[in-house]
C-alpha cells in the first residue's frame, strides 16, 4: 500500500474507532469465538490456510484478511441458524467447518470475469484433493458460486447447503460495513494508483452500492442484524467523505 492511502486508511480508522461495533459482534461473542477457534486450529483449515494464502493477495482489499472475516462470520451464522434446531455439536461444527472453507476461498479468482463462477471451478479443483465428501464440495461450489451481489443465486440441496450459501452472503455483504472504509477501500485505492480527488468524485457513487447492498440479506440472522452493520459502514464513510473535502477539495479559486 503506497503511503497516502496508508495515511487515510489510519484516518479511517481513528474515526471507525469512534463508532459503537454493530450488534452481530457484541450479541452473538461466543459463537465468533468458536468460529474463530476452529479456522485458526482445524488441521484441515490450516492446510488450506497455506496451500491458497499466496493465491490471496491484497492489491485490491480481497485477501486473506477479508476472507479470513468472511470464514468467521459464515461460520457465526452457520451457528447462530443452526442452534434452534438442536442438532448435535458434532455436526454443527462440521457445517461451520464447510462454511469457513467457503469464506477462505470464495474470492480465488476476485481479478477475473464473474469471478464468484470462476472461483467455484477454482475451489472444486482444490477441495477434491481433500477429505470431503461429494456433497461437501458441491456444497462450498455452489456457495462461492452464489456470493456475487445483485445476481440471482441458483437453488441448492438439501437444506443445510442453501442455508451455508446464504450464511456465506451474508458474511460477505457484512464488509460493506465498516470494512469497507478501514481496509478495503485503502488496498483498492493504492492498487488502481486514485489520488484523493478522483475518490472524492467517486465516492457519491460507490455509497449508493453500500445504500442498496442492505435489502439483500439472505438469512434470517443475516436480515437482522445486517443492515445495523452497513448503517455503521454508512456513518463513517460519510464522515471520511468530510475529511477527505476537507483536506483534499480541488481549490475552485485557482
Amino acid at each position: 500500500m503506497n503511503e497516502l492511502a496508508l495515511r487515510l486508511q489510519r484516518e479511517a480508522e481513528r474515526i471507525a474507532a469512534k463508532h459503537p461495533p454493530p450488534e452481530f459482534y457484541t450479541r452473538f461473542k461466543a459463537p465468533l469465538a468458536l468460529a474463530r477457534r476452529l479456522f485458526f486450529t482445524t488441521p484441515l483449515l490450516v492446510r488450506l490456510r497455506r496451500m491458497v494464502e499466496p493465491t490471496l493477495q491484497e492489491d485490491m482489499g480481497h485477501g486473506l484478511f477479508h476472507s479470513t472475516r468472511v470464514s468467521i462470520d459464515t461460520a457465526t451464522l452457520i451457528y447462530v441458524e443452526f442452534e434452534p434446531d438442536h442438532i448435535s455439536q458434532v455436526k454443527l461444527e462440521r457445517l461451520m467447518l464447510l462454511g469457513l472453507i467457503c469464506g477462505l476461498l470464495h474470492d480465488l479468482r476476485r481479478d477475473e470475469e464473474k469471478h464468484a463462477e470462476a472461483g467455484a471451478r477454482e475451489a472444486d479443483r482444490i477441495l477434491r484433493k481433500l477429505p470431503l465428501g461429494p456433497r461437501e464440495v458441491k456444497c462450498v461450489c455452489r456457495a462461492i458460486g452464489n456470493h456475487e451481489a445483485f445476481v440471482p443465486p441458483l437453488p441448492c440441496d438439501p437444506p443445510w447447503s442453501q442455508l451455508i450459501s446464504d450464511c456465506l452472503y451474508d458474511a460477505d455483504k457484512f464488509r460493506w460495513g465498516p470494512d469497507t472504509f478501514t481496509h478495503t477501500l485503502w488496498h483498492m485505492v493504492s492498487h488502481q494508483h486514485i489520488t484523493p480527488q478522483e475518490l472524492i468524485e467517486k465516492f457519491p457513487w460507490g455509497m449508493t452500492g453500500i445504500f442498496r447492498i442492505a435489502e439483500t440479506f439472505r438469512t434470517a440472522t443475516g436480515r437482522q442484524y445486517g443492515p445495523d452493520i452497513i448503517e455503521t459502514g454508512i456513518a463513517i464513510g460519510k464522515e471520511i467523505f468530510r475529511y477527505l473535502l476537507q483536506h483534499f477539495r480541488p481549490n475552485t479559486n485557482e
